[in-house]
């Protein structure tokens, strides 16, 4: 059946409420050369390998060389990681990386001398926009692609140059976002606008300026500078205008003198600019001046992109140093140039053309990186970009405060996917007029919905269960926040199930007979899950779990269950490898608390210990929650490598404690039960230092789920736990489901209707992730952890590794 057009808009619109650079001019230096020598990725030894080139452009010297060497550093190890497809093909890739020194003369200058080199078949730069746009004629003339991983000037894709791409947003949306962020958030009356006169800093300034006009933001100056290190001339009128907040746009250094200098003059005004105070040298140069100031960014700390963990390992390991702001952008742009280059070689059988890298890079559908997954307009821009806004920690930072983050489309269209690009995100705002239009008559029809919630809010798991319910109850009251208007009201019906199967069920019976009750939001355990699932099913009640893993929940036959978690059979495959690969055990003793979640994921844990010849020394389940003495006499006799734990955080933190005062010394290791701070208030420090794979992973791992973060915190007094966010979603899916049905019906539909709509969702993206089910009810690609814990700061497990997988076939 087809979706009409008002459906996908419907779900683009719920799901909205979820949710670089110039440079100032140098005194002239040398001429330009090439920075270093090429940098070669490892190939197998073979005759007369054909060389293809990767060219970087970046200030590698001067002031800003903190982030140019990072993009150079980041090119260099994607070269040596990703090139292996066109080893295979015979070729040997090089890097060739030009000090382009933040200065656009000189930009232009190596662009004459990359194009002159044909073996450059692609050019990942600038960090500058000015230095871009004048080395674009050259790159356009010689049809040589440049993906950029910093520059945020619209003429970078607006001026007609047609080989230009980039993997960041737009100046037009970061000050349009900024204005908005000041005026809304900080609740600013008026600006006084400072800028470096380059094409970034002015452009971003202009940009603030024009939207701080249009929205009644009293704008009391407009000033360039080049100006790097007596700022008097111009601070003394700001002094005198007094005003709110004062906006730089430009680069942190020369954002950084300017800013300590107007603090030390006693001006009081809050400080904010964009993405070039991407830099801990701005705390260097500014100290505590900063300290808590706002700023926006198309690139974010590394620590913001969950997938580029072990990038980030990897640049220190290479380099010694942390991973700069724009180099895991760097990296991805270097990935884009590889795919490209190996899809042209292929097409052409042999080394390709420059106009054949280019056509394959506007052909790309998709390439997913480590900081997003990017798909190019026609004319360059990535559809969506993200932006965000942060505020500065000068003591560390590592950790600035990630205030939002925004998935918004170029100006002029939709974001791809199905959202609007509006400058919202997160769990913020959408547009409530849009969807009255989409609801029409129908909103009156509807009335009051139900969706209910089963999980455990008493007994020793009740801390995940009520943070389930605690996340439902926060997306209900905003969806009758923006909802209420229409005469659409949900109400929550939370039911206990006390982690027990017979309660699930008995609950579950309850659940059905109110028929106002269209969508149930559950389960925490597997095995009550199961209990439920006849009588959801007998009912054509659909289910959306947060946290439930056993594979029978999909492939039981039950047809009403979806989930937006990972699967125990691709996790316990998951901890296996890691266990055997990098733990390097070379035996296990796996014990489990015999429920289907438990026995289940430790079972799938033994079959992969077995194929891959890891001896399992026992494999035994128990129900024993307080002496488990029984169970560790053989274990400690057997003197095991590593110990596996199938089960939950409540029964595995007394048997980890018990196990270490027995002086067992094995590793712990366990599945996403265990993904609780109770485990280590139960197990202490037993649990240090231990590793556990998750579905779920704390909620800082989802960089779009900060504002849900925020208001958990506000609403309960409390951080909110794991699985809660994977609820939120949940419960806004089954919103989704309930509204898109009741549109196709003309009114409240059924239960069977609202299933049929949640099965034929678009991808819905959420605050953990981008959810699109398959015809089973699994997410068609889920997102698997391995953490390490941090006994001190549970918050502060260490992310090892994170992985997306599609389900078993």
């Amino acid at each position: 059946m087809k979706r009409s057009i008002s459906f996908l808009l419907l779900v683009g619109m719920l799901a909205s409420l979820l949710a670089a650079c110039g440079a100032p001019q140098a005194q002239p230096t040398a001429t330009p050369q090439p920075a270093t020598q090429a940098t070669a990725a490892p190939q197998p030894t073979a005759a007369a390998a054909q060389v293809i080139k990767i060219a970087t452009q970046s200030p590698l010297s001067g002031g800003q060389a903190a982030l140019g060497t990072g993009m150079k550093n980041a090119a260099e190890l994607a070269v040596k990681q990703l090139s292996g497809p066109l080893a295979e093909l015979g070729f040997r890739v090089e890097l060739a990386p030009f000090d382009d020194q933040a200065r656009p003369e000189v930009g232009s200058a190596n662009a004459k001398n990359i194009v002159s080199d044909q073996d450059i078949l692609c050019v990942v730069g600038h960090l500058n926009s000015g230095v871009a746009l004048a080395a674009l004629p050259d790159y356009k003339n010689a049809s040589l692609a440049m993906v950029s991983p910093a520059n945020t000037n619209p003429k970078i894709t607006e001026g007609g140059y047609e080989v230009a791409f980039r993997v960041v947003g737009r100046d037009d949306v970061q000050g349009a976002v900024a204005e908005k962020f000041a005026r809304e958030e900080l609740k600013v009356k008026s600006v006084y606008i400072i800028h470096d006169t380059t094409a970034y800093g002015q452009g971003v300034a202009e940009f603030f300026r024009r939207n701080a006009e249009a929205n009644g933001l009293k704008v009391l100056g407009f000033e360039g500078t080049e100006e790097r290190s007596d700022f008097s001339a111009i601070l003394t009128p700001i002094l005198a205008a007094n005003p709110d907040l004062i906006f730089f746009g430009g680069i942190y250094d020369q954002a950084g003198p300017f800013f300590r200098q107007a603090r030390d003059r006693g001006i009081t005004a809050q400080f904010m600019g964009p993405d070039g105070l991407e830099s801990e040298e701005l705390v260097t140069l500014a100290g505590d001046a900063v300290d808590k100031m706002y700023y926006t960014t198309v690139a974010a700390p590394v620590s913001q992109f969950p997938d580029a963990a072990k990038y980030a390992q990897d640049y220190q390991a290479a380099y010694g140093d942390s991973a700069p702001a724009f180099s895991a952008q760097a990296y991805d742009a270097t990935g884009i140039c590889l795919t490209a280059i190996t899809n042209a070689a292929k097409a052409a059988g042999g080394k390709p053309t420059r106009a054949q890298v280019l056509a394959e890079i506007k052909a790309l559908k998709s390439y997913k990186g480590i900081t997003g997954t990017y798909t190019f307009n026609a004319k360059g821009d990535p559809n969506p970009a993200t932006y965000f806004v942060l505020q500065v920690n000068a003591a560390n930072w590592n950790e600035n405060k990630l205030v939002t983050r925004l998935e918004i489309a170029p100006p002029g269209e939709a974001a791809s996917g199905g959202t609007t690009g509006g400058a919202t995100g997160g769990t913020g705002e959408f547009d409530l007029t849009a969807l009255a239009a989409q609801l029409g008559n129908v909103a009156a029809k509807i009335g009051k919905i139900k969706i209910a919630t089963q999980g455990p809010l008493s007994g020793g798991q009740a801390a995940l269960g009520t943070g389930m319910k605690n996340a439902a109850e926060l997306a209900v009251e905003q969806l009758n926040a923006q909802l209420g208007a229409l005469g659409i009201t949900f109400e929550l019906v939370p039911f206990d199930d006390q982690a027990r199967p017979e309660v699930g069920s008995a609950n579950a019976k309850n659940i059905v007979s109110d028929q106002d009750i269209l969508c149930v939001v559950g389960h925490l355990n597997s095995g009550v899950a199961l209990a439920a699932l006849p009588d959801y099913k007998n009912a054509s009640l659909a289910m959306v779990s947060p946290a439930n893993t056993n594979p029978k929940i999909t492939e039981g036959g039950y047809e009403v269950a979806f989930r937006v978690v990972g699967r125990d059979d691709v996790q316990g495959a998951v901890a296996e490898k890691f266990a055997r690969e990098e733990l390097k055990v070379k035996s296990v003793y796996i014990i489990h608390d015999t429920t289907a979640y438990g026995q289940g994921v430790a079972e799938f844990f033994r079959r992969n210990a077995e194929a891959n010849g890891l001896k399992v020394l026992g494999f035994e389940g128990t129900e024993e929650r307080s002496d488990f003495s029984a169970i560790l006499t053989p274990i400690l006799a057997a003197n095991p490598d590593l110990i596996f734990f199938g089960g939950i955080y409540d029964q595995a933190g007394p048997f980890f404690r018990q196990a270490r005062d027995r002086g067992i010394t094995a590793q712990f290791m366990g599945p996403d039960g265990l993904e609780s701070s109770e485990l280590v208030d139960l197990a202490g420090n037993a649990v240090d230092g231990m590793h556990y794979t998750t579905v779920a992973a704390p909620v800082s791992q989802f960089p779009k789920a900060a504002k849900y973060a925020q208001d958990y915190q506000a609403a309960y007094g409390d951080a909110a736990p794991a699985f809660s966010a994977q609820a939120y979603d949940a419960t806004n899916i089954c919103a989704a489901g309930i509204l898109s049905a009741a549109i196709a019906a003309g009114g409240k539909p059924t239960r069977a209707q609202v299933v049929q709509a949640i099965r034929g969702l678009p991808p819905f993206p959420g605050i953990t992730g981008t959810y699109d089910f398959n015809e089973k009810g699994d997410p068609t690609v889920a997102t698997y952890f391995v953490l390490k814990v941090n006994a001190a700061d549970w918050n502060k497990n260490e992310l090892i590794s994170r992985l997306e997988i599609a389900p078993p076939k």
